[in-house]
């Protein structure tokens, strides 16, 4: 019999790790994996002697389902010869948007037009950076999306209105870790999602955007309801997964008027909402790519 790990962020949400760890437990019944679950902060990993050691030992695990975004502690378990899935480096790509962007295109996955603030600010000067905050939006026009390379539900995309806005969100943050990025007004406060296992898209939602926000995150009054995808969207959204190396993942597209363009593309999304609206068990495909 298989046995896996359940790596969860400590400060997840309580009531959504439950239900999405339920469906993980019951489809691994039925494969005949044990499972156990570990939050981050249980893991005690120590950087010694040239080595990755830690009080616990786990080798005896098959694989780590990893559903956080902790990269170092994935690379760490990495070292200690678990296989973790989805691995370190897509990880890393994908918490980063800066460095997902780059891979997407590097790898021909159409994006939205997207500038990187330079990073190399250490003492900030307002002055100094607004030609560069100028020529961004001359390129790619007001509004603009401001995005802070960490983030996730959305708490990390800002829409600036005017030059002025534009200028006081990256004073805010001292134009440290920002990238510019078009505003896709035909989008109309949608996006796709869709769920991708291996080679296959399991499931599509389209969100669009609640009265009060520009965002079609859930958690700012957006809504959901099934999408039955298009041939060139499904592609877009494969073709996503294997540019960052994902195994599995939430690919986020968004539909322009000169073809769909991939916003985001998260390795640990929850699947409850997926699994509501799929024709398949996605908890099962997942483990199962996981333990071949």
């Amino acid at each position: 019999m298989k046995k896996a790990l359940i790596v969860y962020d400590a400060n997840a949400d309580q009531n959504s790790f439950e239900v999405q760890t339920k469906l993980l437990f019951d489809a691994s019944k039925k494969l005949g994996i044990t499972l156990n679950t570990k939050s981050n902060v249980d893991i005690y990993t120590i950087l010694n002697n040239n080595k990755v050691k830690s009080f616990e030992s786990y080798a005896n695990y098959d694989f780590a389902l990893f559903l956080d975004d902790d990269v170092w502690l994935a690379r760490n378990l990495e070292m200690l010869g678990v296989k973790v899935f989805n691995n370190s480096r897509a990880i890393d790509i994908c918490e980063n948007c800066a460095n997902m962007y780059q891979q997407l295109i590097k790898c021909g996955v159409s994006i939205p037009k997207t500038v990187i603030l330079p990073a190399a600010l250490t003492t900030y000067s307002p002055s100094t950076i607004r030609p560069f905050i100028d020529q961004a939006i001359d390129d790619l026009g007001l509004p603009i999306i401001i995005k802070q390379w960490f983030g996730d539900l959305g708490r990390g995309v800002h829409l600036a209105k005017t030059r002025e806005q534009a200028y006081e969100i990256v004073d805010r943050f001292e134009g440290k870790e920002l990238l510019f990025q078009e505003f896709i007004s035909e989008a109309s406060g949608t996006d796709i999602r869709m769920y991708v296992v291996k080679n296959k898209v399991l499931a599509s939602l389209r969100r669009t955007a609640g009265k009060e926000d520009f965002r079609s995150n859930t958690n700012f009054g957006g809504v959901m309801e099934k999408h039955i995808p298009t041939f060139v969207e499904q592609k877009l959204a494969l073709d996503a997964c294997k540019a960052v190396g994902c195994e599995f993942g939430v690919v986020d597209i968004l539909k322009s008027i000169n073809g769909p363009v991939v916003c985001e593309v998260n390795t640990s999304a929850n699947i409850q909402y997926f699994h509501e609206v799929s024709d398949f068990n996605i908890a099962e495909q997942i483990l199962k790519s996981c333990r071949k």
